[in-house]
């Protein structure tokens, strides 16, 4: 006879068996899920960034061709003889206005133009004053402007502005309201106008005091020049 003995015939209790319950899977597979969405969220946060920044790329480039084919459509041709245009950057009136109205009474009409910047709501007319040459030569788009800051900068721009919107304009004279002509309009037409350089006062300050550092990096020290944009 044989006998087979068991293990529980020996006394020595079964192993057990590890056996994933129902709950178990359930709970495992649910993490796997979360895992799997949060992973295609992200995926679909950075495409839609990629895609936003593609539109606006897209975007900023059609506004650039659109802004440079609007300025080549400009037609830069004119009749007549070329002009000087003569760039007023004043307080209020023009003190000196009337050796300016000898200067271009003396001139031919055809061959200079005018624009003033002044004050806002300062009008130039008959009662502001003795020149009719400046009557209606004020530019529409002024700002308020402070010796020495940046805003003369901006207003001699929109000075430049103005005055290129003609064509004719081909040389452009900045001017402040203590200026005076020293020459006949002709001579000064002539010399600018066979000119080929512009004329523009720049020198080295060596005063250090004038540098800001907060200018740096897009003005360097070593490129820091002191001047005056008036020059007549």
């Amino acid at each position: 006879m044989v006998v087979v003995a068991t293990a529980s015939a020996r006394g020595v209790p079964p192993k057990r068996r590890h056996v994933i319950t129902s709950t178990s899977g359930s709970r495992f597979f649910s993490w796997k899920l979360l895992i799997l969405l949060c992973v295609s969220l992200s995926c679909l946060v950075v495409l839609a960034s990629l895609f936003s920044l593609h539109s606006s790329y897209l975007s900023n480039a059609d506004s650039s061709n659109h802004f440079k084919v609007t300025r080549s459509t400009v037609s830069r041709t004119f009749h007549g003889p070329p002009k000087i245009a003569f760039l007023f950057l004043v307080r209020q009136n023009i003190p000196l206005d009337f050796l300016w109205h000898v200067f271009f009474k003396n001139g031919n009409v055809a061959k200079f133009s005018i624009y003033v910047h002044s004050a806002p709501g300062f009008v130039l007319d008959e009662s502001t004053t003795r020149s009719s040459f400046f009557y209606g030569t004020q530019i529409s788009n002024v700002i308020q402007v402070s010796w020495g800051e940046s805003s003369m900068i901006q207003a001699e721009r929109l000075l430049l502005a103005a005055a290129l919107d003609d064509p004719a304009n081909q040389r452009f004279v900045l001017l402040s309201d203590s200026c005076v002509p020293l020459y006949n309009f002709s001579y000064v037409y002539n010399y600018v106008m066979v000119s080929q350089r512009s004329f523009v006062d720049s020198f080295l300050d060596v005063k250090d005091g004038r540098y800001n550092p907060k200018m740096s990096p897009k003005i360097p020290r070593e490129k820091w020049r002191k001047g005056s944009q008036l020059n007549f």
